[in-house]
């Protein structure tokens, strides 16, 4: 049976990243980009064998219970973060149990080393409403600053790296094997000649 695996990524649009970090060429917000990271780290997970709620709906609440009703085994609600633009670094909270810290620090270790910023740190959070209210492991990764300059970029250009290396963090949780997504393989060409009389009268190429 497939462990389950909740996503929550952030709701509110209000949070808007640094006028300068531009996404498709224009200005973009939390909860825009958490969908990405949510969407990537789906289909990453998917690829490994989990089981996926993809909750870009109704709020934390809903959320929670949903999670909680679906009998997930691993809530992770997808957020980044903002102070006074200067600060710039990943920071993970869980819940203070064991089960939580192990899932934090997996993904703590994982990212916080690919992030610009160097103000890092796993925290334990009792008081957030979707890791106390949670019946499963559950952990709230701030993958960065959306308001430092440098790093709201970073988090619009490696998202995919993130999601991927968030999903091996689930894997390594579960001792589950990572599957990378599979190299296209490269196109095979060769050249087809028509010859009449020995004179090649037609050549073209198949792929």
């Amino acid at each position: 049976m497939a462990y389950k695996i909740a996503l929550s990524p952030e709701d509110r649009s209000s949070n808007a990243y640094h006028p300068q970090a531009l996404y498709q060429g224009r200005s973009t917000n939390e909860h825009e980009q958490m969908c990405r990271c949510a969407d990537l780290l789906e289909k990453e997970l998917l690829r490994c064998g989990f089981a996926v709620k993809n909750m870009q709906y109704g709020n934390m609440y809903d959320r929670v219970a949903e999670g909680n009703g679906w009998g997930a085994d691993l809530y992770i609600a997808l957020h980044t973060n903002g102070f006074d633009g200067t600060v710039a670094g990943t920071r993970v909270h869980c819940y203070p149990s064991d089960k939580s810290r192990r899932i934090g620090k997996l993904i703590q270790d994982r990212i916080a080393p690919l992030s610009p910023g160097k103000s890092e740190k796993l925290v334990e959070s009792s008081g957030l409403y979707e890791l106390k209210a949670t019946k499963m492991a559950a952990v709230l990764p701030e993958f960065g600053f959306h308001d430092n300059r440098e790093e709201a970029q970073w988090l619009v250009d490696s998202m995919d790296d993130i999601a991927r290396e968030t999903a091996m963090a689930v894997c390594d949780f579960f001792g589950v094997t990572y599957v990378p997504e599979a190299e296209e393989a490269p196109a095979v060409t060769f050249e087809v000649r028509q010859v009449v009389n020995g004179e090649v009268v037609r050549t073209w190429v198949v792929r």
